[in-house]
């Protein structure tokens, strides 16, 4: 008591708690379904509870909504007295910002930082808990390590898992920098949690000696549409399909392009009540400079069908013509190829989900 007030009380009433329930309470008001997520979650957080330490790996499906399964997981842990979570993302600016913007968004608390935020705060002012996002490079790892020192138990969350975190130098009996300073972070008695959609290289490579029996399946929600939808083995497709040769070319990309945004010029006049986005997701490889060469043919195409003193414009604005009547005869080919033409397209780079 101090002046009559119950300082036991407030000190109670302060601590958060059930921020699972209401992470899922934000989704199921989404009108999304939480099923696998309160399934992936609730087996990973067992399995971290029966060690001191210990490593394992969620996988799923490519987006497939991993991104609120780690916001529910990040709840779930803290409930559980998981004081410091650190979520660690490829090296990438625009990747970490946009996972910080959704968890934020998500109205997780304590209030998710970024490294940056973190270093700029005193030292001497640690909080009770903290969750964190960190890029996978060298110098920020160690920043992150040496103003962590004095954490106990840290688990981590690494999105993304198969990349960079791997010891690529495993044969050569030494390890990567990325693999030893991910190492360090987790001490001898934190937690690791590879989260990824191709989860082979952690096991061929025993990434941070992980366990496979504690491996957690995160399965996909029941209006997922992946390759059992769009390539299925013994079923014929209900939509158009075109399959290309092996190694897209330029002309075979751009045409794909083309029928996407004719495609969405018509469901958008002729279908919809009201407007709709929608995205083209473009993956012909599992290289990066495939993903590279993929972006700079639309961004060349995007920018071709906007300027209208180019080259190009003449014979994209023909091709997109053409698609028009090909597609969908009964509807007026010029009011389709406007629309493609003065709608703009946003375009993202691989792994932002």
């Amino acid at each position: 008591m101090a002046d009559g007030i119950d300082l036991a009380k407030f000190k109670s009433k302060a601590k958060l708690k059930d921020r699972y329930a209401k992470q899922l309470l934000r989704l199921q008001a989404e009108g999304l379904a939480t099923d696998s997520i309160e399934l992936a979650v609730s087996t990973t957080a067992q399995n971290v509870a029966k060690a001191g330490a210990s490593s394992l790996v969620i996988y799923g499906d490519p987006q497939s909504g991993k991104t609120e399964m780690m916001i529910c997981l990040t709840a779930r842990l803290l409930d559980e007295g998981h004081s410091t979570i650190v979520h660690l993302m490829n090296d990438s600016v625009d990747l970490l910002t946009q996972n910080l913007k959704r968890f934020k968004a998500s109205g997780l608390a304590p209030a998710p930082r970024g490294l940056s935020e973190l270093l700029q705060s005193s030292e001497n002012q640690s909080p009770q808990e903290l969750v964190v996002f960190c890029k996978k490079n060298p110098r920020d790892l160690e920043n992150l390590i040496g103003r962590l020192k004095n954490h106990a138990k840290i688990v981590v969350i690494d999105d993304e898992a198969d990349y960079a975190t791997p010891n690529a130098k495993i044969n050569q009996g030494t390890k990567t920098k990325i693999n030893e300073l991910v190492g360090k972070l987790i001490g001898e008695n934190g937690h690791y949690i590879g989260v990824t959609a191709t989860p082979a290289r952690l096991n061929l490579n025993n990434t941070l000696e992980n366990d496979t029996a504690k491996w957690v399946r995160f399965k996909s929600h029941s209006k997922y549409t992946g390759q059992d939808v769009f390539f299925p083995l013994n079923k014929k497709v209900s939509y158009r399909r075109t399959l290309l040769t092996q190694g897209v070319s330029a002309l075979e990309a751009r045409a794909a392009l083309v029928r996407f945004l004719v495609t969405v010029a018509y469901l958008n006049s002729h279908v919809n009540g009201k407007e709709q986005n929608y995205t083209m997701l473009v993956h012909t490889s599992g290289k990066r400079q495939d993903h590279e060469s993929d972006r700079v043919m639309i961004e060349q195409s995007v920018q071709a069908l906007i300027d209208t003193e180019g080259d190009d414009f003449g014979v994209l604005v023909t091709q997109v013509h053409q698609a028009a009547q090909e597609l969908y005869p009964d509807a007026d080919a010029d009011l389709l190829t406007e629309y493609s033409h003065f709608k703009r397209l946003s375009i993202r780079p691989p792994g932002a989900e």
